[in-house]
């Protein structure tokens, strides 16, 4: 036996909760090793000393029992803070996919590009965009376009017939 092992049926002996079988080997360990006799003794001691002390029961103070249930009911509800985080954090997900899904649509989804008659195409390249050209292209109605198209042409004519001149 060692001196851990002796130390543990130690406490075991001086508590009176020690078997026969292991006090026979401890009464051994205990003639050769002065160190566990001298540990034996001080543990005595202790005991004797605890056993000679008078410990009274500790009473709450007054109202102990009230103010704990005031103080318990306070905690249990729920703070404004503990609400906000609790409603931060189930929403930061749900935005975060709805967020993606909006990014996803917007990307597959381009829009539509404005086709240009032939007769759309030339004054384009005549005249330029910033200039008239603005007006046809913003034009919604195909017929009111198609006029447009067609006084810039005759302006563009006209404006060319003079530089011949």
């Amino acid at each position: 036996m060692n001196c851990h092992q002796a130390e543990k049926l130690i406490s075991r002996l001086v508590d009176g909760r020690l078997e026969a079988g292991s006090s026979d080997r401890l009464k051994e360990h205990l003639k050769v090793c002065p160190s566990c006799a001298q540990m034996l003794t001080d543990y005595q001691k202790m005991k004797d000393m605890m056993t000679g002390l008078k410990i009274k029961e500790a009473e709450p103070l007054p109202y102990f029992e009230q103010r704990l249930k005031a103080r318990l009911k306070a905690s249990s509800r729920a703070s404004v803070w503990a609400m906000v985080e609790r409603w931060y954090a189930a929403a930061v997900p749900v935005f975060l996919v709805v967020a993606v899904i909006l990014m996803g649509v917007l990307f597959l989804v381009q829009p539509e590009e404005v086709q240009m008659s032939q007769s759309e195409m030339v004054l384009f390249q005549i005249q330029g965009p910033p200039t008239a050209t603005k007006a046809i292209f913003e034009e919604e109605k195909p017929e009111n376009r198609q006029l447009l198209i067609l006084f810039a042409g005759l302006d563009s004519q006209e404006i060319s017939g003079r530089n011949k001149q």
